[in-house]
């Protein structure tokens, strides 16, 4: 590479007065740092409200845009400022006629940095606006350091625009300065730039053909005048009516059936759709036809194109007096992602070194001959197709997204295209002394640009601070800001970050990157809420508000978000599991669980929950019959949820113990029968030794129809009982299983995950005996901290369950055997603790925080939820739930117990399910527990004391029934 000459020496400068712009008058200015504006199509856009000239003008309006200019006085740079200081030390008369100007055309995106530039190299920079109202006026990055010292605005929207051509130029000539280039800062600029830089002084000025302008800025006329030109063009065809549309389909017959639908002249990835068939093309063509686009003009006709297969690259390149200098080529890397087809995923810096690139800067030199580039930058997007280099299009301007590829080009070439620019106006050394393109690199370097796979609002960004440490971090675009919502990344509008990455070595890019994509996967975002759009009034749905969901639903309330309560069952056989004086004040959704049609059945719901009119944050279940429906409900609203491939372990006892069985994780021996042979078989191949076999239904709660049984024949009795019989869910039984009998004792381990950090939010010891025939009665559960071996292991193996079943998000209840040989799962719920929840004081007032109120924490309260501790190894108070058993049936006439229970010294609560008149049933399950009383005291031995004295109430004196 030639050695560059030095730059000539800045012009004298000459000033009066200079003032430094500052971040408040970039704002009231109109400049805000936003995103990047690249062309591309995008699916399943033409949904959206179409856009009229009046609504679009009010969003500006509303933005504190341009339509008033705020300012148009003297700014300026820094170095220029001091610059003035030492000549008035030299004592020089100031007379700023002798200093050259340079004028911007819509000085934005990249455009920002060519501004800044000029500045730099010791010139009057003047800002001309092209449009009032200008769409793209905030696309200017935060740090781009813009300053000016004049402001132009051209008069679009006048009815007589030869006239208002001549003020704009008249404009320029009143300017104390001579002006010694126009240039296009943006795509809104080309056309401007083309007028302005033609008449200037008298044609002085360095520009481009102007009768070539509409083919530098109409994507039709570009393509077409490409073709003529003898340069492989896109097949497309400008339409006005939909006849001619049709016709023109009919004609060429795509195969395969797939259509560019766009408009003539855009930006971004404004209404440009890839169509499959001729409905999505008359979709597309009604909804762009007659509309006003992202750029503020209205669409007259839309372009129909052929679809480009292969892979694209950019070509950037200066011309100065049709001598043709590449800067850069850029790989890009696009994919299909979150339903759109050719999303940016970055961009890859590449030399001119084989003959495929060689090919396309061949290719894209005689696309600048034939659309007039002779002067000034090119933006060109190719693709490389099956038959060679094709183009996409064209722009007679600078790369944009904010120039925040200049640093990379800097360090691997050299140089860059919008210094390049200014050499190629201002220093034709410079640019002479430039290859022809860059057929080497110093370094190597790529941009990623961040894809959100998820939507929510983010509370902070963990992944940005592992790329800031990566060997090839240079430096970051960041859009997102934490605690702000964040659409999917359908385009480069709705992208949050991009990153620039350069190293010596090209593998360690290329581990960053790939680590990069990792991150986007899995670590990159915690979120504070996940949700499809942005929450207002947020609503959280609790599928099943019944038992403890109940109390998870009142707590939506008070915490004053929107209660959706949604009954995953018609007639439910749980709904009246709900605790008395809870406070349930919310929407109700009722999802129709009998049509035999599961799918429309979901639909409807689903058609339902959007027809509300707040967005939804969260859905969870609130009782076990709640979780198969609420994890396709938070798969399908995209809020923080399970794996739903994993639904069914996490619901089907069988399914539970393979799932974790196959996760090396120690399981229960089981299987799962629908006759009695195989049942059979499965008992003489497995030989229990003690007989002690768990018959049990498949889906159930509590210990409904659970039997222990010791012989084949009573087997054989408990499989008649449950196989086909409606359990105590209202489910019915698919099948038997069979299980061995898990000698031990029984805790449960309650916690709350989210993004996979698990929170023991309580350890509970169960009291479980044998009573009225039932071999395991819960008589009552104690509270344990987990301050010993014992526990310790046994919270570790509930992760080892949790991680198998990849509960992630959410309660969990796991009912662990600590047996002979460890602990083993008895089952697990993706839900709260049950039993009406009446074990919620019980939790607050020995560890002052319950597993309700945490679960509501990891949707939607984040901070909170990172409060609580991992497990809680020391209990600030000791406390028990006693569960009433009932040892005889019979109509209670009264309940003289009630007044004993409540004179207790450790007594908090009672919660009865039966009153004098109510049929008292013997317990024998969850169901039969006729009531429930809870105990705290500072003394573990008044607690214990207690708890006797209860189960000898329960003996004599609890109830007196009638004789």
């Amino acid at each position: 590479m030639s050695a560059l000459p030095p730059p000539a020496p800045p012009p004298a400068f000459r000033v009066i007065s200079h003032e430094r712009i500052n971040s408040k008058d970039l704002l009231e200015g109109g400049f805000k740092p936003l995103r990047k504006a690249y062309s591309e199509p995008v699916r399943n856009l033409m949904d959206a409200a179409p856009r009229s000239k009046s609504s679009f003008l009010k969003l500006w309006a509303e933005k504190d845009s341009w339509s008033t200019l705020k300012k148009k006085g003297s700014f300026g740079h820094g170095s220029y400022a001091s610059k003035v200081e030492s000549k008035k030390n030299e004592g020089e008369e100031l007379n700023r006629t002798f200093t050259p100007a340079v004028a911007v055309i819509d000085p934005f995106s990249s455009g920002a940095l060519l501004a800044a530039e000029v500045v730099k190299r010791g010139y009057h920079c003047v800002r001309v606006l092209a449009e009032k109202n200008s769409p793209v006026a905030n696309l200017v990055a935060a740090d781009a350091g813009c300053q000016f010292d004049a402001t132009i605005q051209h008069d679009n929207e006048a009815t007589d625009q030869e006239a208002a051509l001549q003020n704009t130029l008249s404009a320029l000539s009143k300017l104390p300065w001579c002006v010694v280039a126009i240039l296009p800062g943006a795509e809104t600029g080309v056309l401007l730039a083309d007028q302005l830089s033609s008449l200037h002084s008298n044609g002085a000025t360095r520009s481009n053909p102007i009768s070539l302008s509409p083919a530098r800025r109409n994507k039709y006329i570009m393509g077409e005048t490409i073709r003529k030109a003898g340069v492989r063009a896109v097949k497309q065809r400008i339409c006005e009516t939909w006849s001619d549309a049709e016709a023109f389909l009919n004609d060429w017959n795509p195969n395969p059936y797939k259509v560019i639908v766009k408009p003539n002249q855009s930006a971004g990835s404004d209404d440009v759709f890839l169509c499959n068939d001729m409905s999505s093309v008359k979709k597309g063509f009604d909804k762009i036809n007659g509309a006003i686009n992202g750029l503020g003009i209205r669409n007259e006709g839309v372009l129909l194109q052929e679809f480009l297969s292969g892979k694209e690259y950019v070509v950037d390149s200066v011309s100065r007096d049709g001598v043709h200098k590449v800067t850069a080529i850029w790989e890009y890397d696009k994919r299909e992602v979150n339903g759109q087809f050719n999303v940016y995923f970055g961009m890859k810096l590449i030399p001119d070194s084989s003959e495929k690139t060689n090919q396309m800067v061949a290719y894209q030199r005689s696309v600048l001959d034939a659309v007039g580039i002779v002067n000034g930058p090119a933006h060109a997007e190719i693709m490389w197709t099956a038959t060679g280099p094709c183009l996409v299009e064209v722009g007679g301007r600078c790369h944009g997204g904010e120039g925040t590829w200049r640093d990379i080009a800097n360090k691997c070439v050299g140089y860059n295209q919008i210094t390049t620019t200014l050499d190629a106006y201002l220093e034709e050394g410079r640019f002479m002394a430039l290859p022809s393109s860059p057929s080497k690199l110093r370094k190597f370097g790529r941009e990623a640009f961040i894809v959100a796979r998820e939507s929510g609002v983010v509370r902070t960004c963990p992944g940005f601070g592992e790329i800031r440490s990566m060997r090839s971090f240079l430096s970051e675009e960041i859009m997102q800001e934490d605690n702000n919502f964040m659409p999917v990344t359908i385009d480069c509008f709705t992208r949050p970050a991009a990153f620039q990455l350069l190293h010596d070595e090209e593998a360690v890019v290329e581990r960053d990157y790939l680590r990069i994509r990792e991150l986007e996967e899995s670590g990159m975002w915690d979120f504070s809420v996940k949700c499809l759009t942005k929450p207002e009034a947020g609503a959280v749905v609790v599928v099943d508000p019944f038992s403890s969901g109940a109390q998870l639903a009142a707590k939506v309330v008070k915490l004053g978000y929107k209660l959706i309560m949604l009954f995953s069952e018609v007639d439910s056989p749980v709904a009246a599991l709900v605790q008395s004086g809870t406070d349930l004040r919310g929407e109700t959704i009722q999802h129709d669980d009998k049509n035999p049609d599961a799918i429309e059945s979901f639909e409807a719901t689903v058609t339902k929950l959007k027809a509300l009119p707040y967005p939804i944050i969260a859905i969870l279940p609130g009782a076990e019959t709640g979780v198969l429906l609420a994890d396709k409900l938070a798969d399908k609203f995209e809020t923080r949820t399970n794996p739903l491939y994993l639904s069914n372990a996490r619901r089907n006892k069988y399914i539970m113990g393979e799932t974790i069985r196959r996760a090396g994780v120690r399981a229960v021996k089981q299987t799962i029968v629908s006759d009695w042979e195989a049942a059979q078989k499965f008992l003489k191949e497995w030989n229990p030794s003690p007989y002690k076999v768990i018959v049990k239904p498949n889906q159930s709660a509590g210990s409904d129809d659970v039997f222990l049984c010791n012989s084949e024949e009573e087997v054989k009795a408990g499989f008649d009982k449950i196989n086909g019989a409606i359990n105590g869910l209202g489910v019915v039984n698919e099948g038997v299983l069979l299980q061995e009998f898990l000698e031990g004792k029984e805790y449960v381990v309650d916690s709350v995950s989210r993004d996979g950090v698990h929170k023991v939010t309580a350890i509970w010891e169960y009291d479980k005996r044998e009573v009225n025939g039932q071999f395991n009665v819960y008589f009552g559960m104690r509270l344990r901290a987990v301050e010993t071996d014992l526990e310790r292991q046994i919270v570790q193996y509930q992760r080892s369950v949790l991680e198998a079943l990849e509960i992630k998000n959410g309660p969990a209840h796991a009912e662990v055997m600590m047996t002979a040989t460890g602990p083993c799962l008895v089952e697990v719920g993706s839900r709260c603790h049950g039993g009406e929840g009446t074990w919620q004081p019980i939790a607050d007032g020995c560890l002052g925080y319950n597993q309700i109120d945490v679960a509501l924490d990891s949707y939607i309260r984040p901070d909170d939820f990172d409060k609580i501790p991992a497990m809680s190894t020391k209990l600030q108070r000791y406390g028990r739930e006693v569960f009433l058993v009932a040892r005889e049936n019979g109509k209670i006439k009264a309940t003289p117990g009630i007044d004993a229970i409540m004179s207790l010294k450790s007594f908090v609560k009672c919660e009865m399910c039966v009153q004098p008149g109510d049929e008292l049933k013997k317990t024998v399950d969850c169901f039969t527990r006729p009531g429930a009383v809870q105990l705290i005291h500072d003394d573990p031995a008044v607690v214990e004391a207690d708890y006797q004295t209860l189960r000898k109430l329960e003996v004599d004196g609890m109830f007196e029934l009638e004789q």
